[in-house]
């Protein structure tokens, strides 16, 4: 490979991270500009925010790109390998989506512990008389975060005067969060057709305590499948990066032609399916609150 190319993607990098760093310096994290303006930005945005992730989703993009650019320009000029160079950009992009991935997932987590105590505060308050706009103003001043600012912007729906029922509806769009869809969808039952909302709510928090039990036990299970999962995306990349160090220029040789660069595409697909496949196993299990047949 020609020297200019890695040239040419490191000053793309740096022309990246300068970009990031003018974003980080002149735009507000709340703007809705550059990539705000799609829904994928909007996501980002805000699983930025629930992160604590002080940056726009414009100049975390970019510090991204521009990391991945610098660490294969820097594989290059170290190892002098094409196929290093790759392995390194793909790691430092999974690195970053896989860190949105477990903010978001962290995210949900605490909102799903703290299900149970928002339905038995929604229960209390409306068995006390409140309407249930009043109950949530209620809750979302006296309960913690993350479930106060979430019940806060449904208090502003509500306030703004948007329908309760389509408030309801984007609230639980929010959070992929299957509690605050089961507690949505009681309270909108009730609303249609009548009853104890109190009771209902009451009976709800019974229910999501012992999911939320059942749920910790099956991630304790599943520990070790989860700890398999990166142990096995991680070790040909590991091994392929020590035989380089040992004898530069074997990935070269090995990869560098038809042939191997046909096996190192298989061998990509193959990890990827077995990664995405123990993922799913374990979340299915975890959702389902079971541990799996020994």
């Amino acid at each position: 490979m020609s020297p200019e190319l890695p040239a040419a993607v490191a000053a793309l990098a740096v022309i990246a991270l300068v970009a990031a760093v003018r974003r980080v310096a002149g735009t507000s994290v709340g703007s809705v500009r550059g990539i705000e303006r799609w829904s994928a930005g909007r996501d980002l945005a805000r699983s930025l925010k629930r992160a604590g992730v002080r940056i726009g989703p414009d100049g975390f993009v970019a510090a991204a790109f521009g990391a991945a650019g610098c660490a294969a320009a820097l594989t290059w000029t170290l190892l002098h390998s094409l196929a290093a160079a790759l392995i390194a950009l793909v790691a430092v992009v999974a690195g970053v989506s896989s860190f949105v991935r477990s903010s978001d997932l962290r995210y949900a987590r605490r909102l799903a512990a703290q299900m149970p105590i928002v339905a038995q505060h929604l229960s209390g308050a409306i068995g006390a008389g409140l309407s249930l706009r009043q109950a949530v103003e209620r809750a979302c001043v006296d309960l913690a975060e993350p479930a106060a600012s979430e019940l806060g912007w449904l208090s502003a729906q509500l306030r703004l005067g948007v329908h309760v029922d389509d408030a309801l509806d984007r609230f639980a769009e929010r959070i992929p969060e299957s509690g605050l869809r089961m507690m949505v969808t009681a309270i909108s039952i009730q609303r249609t057709v009548g009853g104890n909302l109190a009771g209902a709510l009451a009976m709800l928090a019974k229910h999501l305590e012992d999911r939320d039990r059942l749920a910790r036990e099956a991630r304790s299970a599943t520990a070790q499948a989860r700890m398999s999962a990166w142990l096995v995306a991680a070790l040909p990349a590991v091994g392929g990066l020590a035989v380089e160090l040992a004898e530069p220029g074997t990935l070269e040789r090995t990869l560098g032609h038809g042939p191997g660069r046909v096996l190192l595409v298989g061998a990509a697909i193959l990890e990827g399916l077995g990664v995405f496949l123990v993922r799913r196993l374990v979340e299915t299990v975890t959702a389902e609150g079971r541990c799996p047949d020994r």
